[in-house]
């Protein structure tokens, strides 16, 4: 029997409306990314060589800025603003989102290898991520940062060259340690200062734009040529490899796209829309044609080492300035990535592709705001690394894209399985529909592919790394949950209580005072650690709560009225003999989405009510059980270097205890091998 529980826990998440404020705070998060891209997109785009190793420079200023645009308006406004924003789940977005909507009618068992395509494809996209969130913070500050050689020169100053080649990555790498060092107070508290900033920011560069178009006028009739589509056509038709090459430096203006879907949650459709359509959309355009038209009037500059056409084209007493709020955004896009790598372990851990980690939440409002340790320093480390081994932006360009480039693609990919059930349609016809997105996809992942083998493979590397860690633990966790349910412990959980209660009235257990909280993987198998207790300690407590925690796959956020069910309870459980009563049992299993972070206590707090007490903390005992690994003699369920790699990950993921946020000193740890 299951009921919902009276009270419940949780809810959906509201829909979140159109405000100022909310449009306001969305810049702050959702658009850092893209929104720093002007600092090295255009210039990366102008430092491709052609056939005879010459760096471009003006010479295709107009098809380069065409290809811009439109990858803007194709990638961003059509395909992620309007399409994929659509395919949500209670407003929730996300690579994991996604999977869920394009899976969801394949679970019937002739399907069931499709599904497990999708999951594997999306599980993927999703580590490639953070290879993404490593490099992102350092190229957005170092790019800023290499403002102050741009000002020095205009302005004359006095720091020499090599005072510069290594105050840029030295200060690059203290405002990183101080990026990271702030992760722990919340995106909740810093994130209020975020938007107001990002806002001037695309003040900024908007009006960067209109003033180099303005002291550029003799060349503004060639800029506005760039709308016209067939200019980027041209070029990639007449210089197919050449075309390839820029469309792989092009990309870069669009990396960042994917944190719009991303975090919808958050924010809403609609505050997200409208930031995009009435602030980062006109100020990015009018800043990459205000770099154009600069680029057009000073042909010679671009063939000088190092040079940035957006600082150059700011006035010298806006030098200074500028490099601050540039500093500043490049601030804010490294957060934003950073707390989409804390999203995507949250959710990972929830879905049984991670270990468990020490997850905090950093606001009482917002589930998705959340501060994972672990991910937080490694991501520092490998920032760190990338700057004081690449130390320049150009450097860094060389290694960013293709781990980026392949999320997107695998985000259209999955789209179009969403299509085929929300149109009802063949997935053919589905992928016809995209056919254009994916062709423009695919040929940003062939304009990356030639920077994996100079510098790009770092980022794809830690990519593949997570992806196989997370496959091995997935496999690990099926193979220890099969090995389990072949256990003494399995069996109809009715059954056992029955056999428990005839034994206890034959006097064979002992009456304890008191509550005990088992937490079991399944609603079915009888948990381990009771199973245990029995056999060893030949003692049942006064109450006996049996917790399931479980995640639905299909929901990022589980409603309120399904959060809660008890799946076993009854007078046959709390029958009356001659001597006493038997305990009273209760089964209860809380459900959460792949979004939200797992809380047994408002789950207690409901098993509680419906039993009609109130316990005495002091007077609760949680037992858990604790697996140690060990290599079986036959039918391997893992292969060697699978299963060595499995028990470290299982040695070291955070206990229960810690996850749950248990009380330790009412915690009793039952351990058992388990053969894999």
């Amino acid at each position: 029997m299951s009921q919902p529980a009276q009270e419940p826990i949780e809810g959906s998440a509201p829909v979140k409306p159109l405000t100022v404020a909310a449009t306001i705070a969305a810049l702050g998060v959702v658009f850092g990314d893209i929104g720093t891209s002007p600092l090295y997109a255009f210039k990366e785009c102008l430092r491709v060589k052609d056939a005879d190793s010459n760096i471009l420079g003006s010479s295709q200023v107009v098809p380069i800025l065409s290809l811009i645009i439109w990858s803007l308006i194709f990638v961003v406004m059509v395909k992620y603003v309007l399409l994929v924003m659509e395919a949500n789940e209670d407003g929730e977005g996300g690579i994991m989102t996604l999977v869920s909507l394009a899976s969801a009618k394949d679970k019937e068992k002739t399907k069931r290898k499709h599904r497990s395509v999708l999951v594997l494809l999306g599980v993927f996209g999703a580590a490639l991520l953070y290879g993404d969130g490593v490099i992102t913070p350092a190229i957005s500050v170092v790019s800023a940062l290499e403002g102050v050689k741009e000002a020095n020169e205009r302005l004359h100053g006095p720091l020499s060259a090599g005072f510069l080649k290594y105050f840029i990555p030295t200060a690059a790498v203290l405002i990183l340690v101080g990026i990271f060092w702030l992760q722990k107070i919340g995106t909740g508290r810093v994130g209020m200062y975020f938007g107001p900033i990002t806002m001037v920011w695309f003040a900024v560069i908007g009006g960067l734009g209109v003033l180099s178009l303005v002291l550029n006028h003799a060349v503004l009739g060639q800029i506005m040529w760039a709308f016209n589509p067939l200019e980027g056509l041209h070029l990639l038709i007449t210089h197919p490899g050449l075309g390839i090459l820029i469309l792989g430096a092009v990309f870069l203006s669009v990396t960042g796209a994917e944190a719009l879907y991303a975090d919808m949650g958050h924010f809403g459709q609609k505050p997200i829309r409208a930031a995009w359509c009435f602030i980062v959309f006109p100020a990015l355009i009018l800043n990459y044609l205000g770099q154009g038209a600069w680029a057009l009037a000073h042909p010679a500059e671009l063939l000088e080492p190092g040079f940035n056409p957006f600082f150059n084209m700011a006035p010298n007493w806006a030098q200074i300035p500028l490099v601050v709020i540039a500093t500043l955004a490049a601030i804010i896009a490294s957060q934003a990535l950073i707390a989409g790598a804390f999203s995507i372990t949250m959710q990972a851990i929830q879905l049984n592709y991670l270990p468990r980690m020490r997850i905090d939440r950093t606001s009482d409002h917002e589930s998705g705001q959340v501060y994972v340790p672990i991910i937080n320093w490694l991501l520092m480390t490998g920032s760190i690394y990338l700057v004081l081994h690449y130390e320049t932006s150009e450097n860094l360009a060389s290694a960013y894209g293709i781990a980026v480039s392949l999320t997107m693609l695998v985000t259209t990919i999955l789209f179009g399985q969403y299509l085929r059930h929300k149109l009802n349609i063949p997935s053919a016809g589905a992928y016809a529909l995209l056919t254009p997105f994916i062709l423009l996809e695919v040929l940003f992942v062939l304009g990356n592919s030639h920077k994996i083998l100079p510098n790009g493979w770092m980022p794809l590397l830690i990519g593949i790394i997570v992806y196989y860690l997370m496959a091995v633990w997935n496999k690990g966790r099926i193979a220890m949950k099969q090995k389990l349910s072949e256990g003494e412990a399995a069996g109809d959980f009715e059954n056992f209580l029955d056999s428990v209660e005839d034994r206890f009235v034959a006097g064979k257990f002992a009456r304890v005072k008191g509550t005990a909280i088992y937490l079991a993987g399944s609603t079915k198998a009888v948990p381990m650690a009771l199973a245990h207790n029995l056999k060893h300690n030949r003692a049942l407590h006064d109450h006996i709560i049996v917790v399931t925690l479980k995640v639905d796959e299909d929901r990022a956020i589980v409603p309120m009225s399904d959060r809660v069910s008890f799946n076993t309870r009854g007078p046959k459980f709390c029958k009356i003999d001659s001597h006493e009563e038997f305990p009273s049992v209760l089964s209860v299993t809380g459900t959460f989405g792949f979004r939200e972070k797992q809380d047994v206590f408002p789950v207690l707090d409901a098993a509680y009510q419906e039993m009609g007490i109130a316990p005495n903390p002091l007077e609760v005992t949680y037992f858990l059980s604790r697996e140690t690994i060990v290599r079986a003699t036959t039918g391997f369920s893992l292969n060697a270097v699978q299963e060595k790699l499995f028990e470290v990950l299982n040695r070291n993921s955070l206990s229960a205890t810690a996850y749950f946020n248990l009380p330790p000193g009412r915690v009793v740890e039952l351990g058992m091998q388990v053969e894999l």
